[in-house]
């Protein structure tokens, strides 16, 4: 485990604690604009997008993945004693440790998959693995996409509503 540790690029550190920051910060509570909630998920996606392998296995498998991970997205946040900020282009947000969580599993994934093809190359190259890779980065991904959906019809809502608190 340790020479795993070590064999480590710094700069995948270095993205685990921002990761780590963004989590520990939806804990305290935030806020949302449009621009941010846009952001995170295409950065996502790209990254998940850049490192599947070219195949047509792997990609179905992403696109069902993130189906499902959105849709699952959707149920788990929801926008509940959110509010928009005193300009009206914001949403605030009340704290949840659900940000951290998925945060984390992204990070595992990415890791996982990345000491996979590190080690054992491969290995990722059979049906099965194609498929489990495919199936879960495109599941990750779809959980930030299904958050930002949410909390972005909660912001077009409440500022058509003219920034009621959401139930």
């Amino acid at each position: 485990m340790l020479d795993i540790l070590q064999g480590t690029p710094l700069w995948v550190y270095a993205i685990y604690l921002w990761i780590c920051y963004y989590g520990i910060k939806a804990c305290m509570g935030g806020r949302e604009n449009r621009r941010s909630l846009l952001i995170l998920p295409v950065v996502l996606v790209v990254w998940s997008l850049m490192s599947l392998a070219p195949s047509i296995l792997s990609s179905g498998a992403w696109v069902a993945g993130a189906l499902a991970g959105s849709l699952l997205g959707m149920l788990l946040f929801n926008a509940d004693g959110a509010r928009l900020d005193a300009n009206g282009e914001t949403l605030v947000l009340a704290g949840t440790w659900k940000t951290l969580l998925i945060s984390q599993l992204f990070f595992a994934v990415k890791y996982y998959f990345g000491y996979q093809q590190a080690v054992h190359p491969l290995l990722l190259s059979t049906p099965e693995m194609l498929l489990a890779v495919g199936g879960v980065s495109g599941f990750t991904v779809g959980l930030f996409c299904g958050r930002a959906d949410r909390l972005q019809r909660a912001l077009s809502a409440l500022r058509r509503d003219k920034g009621s608190v959401l139930p």
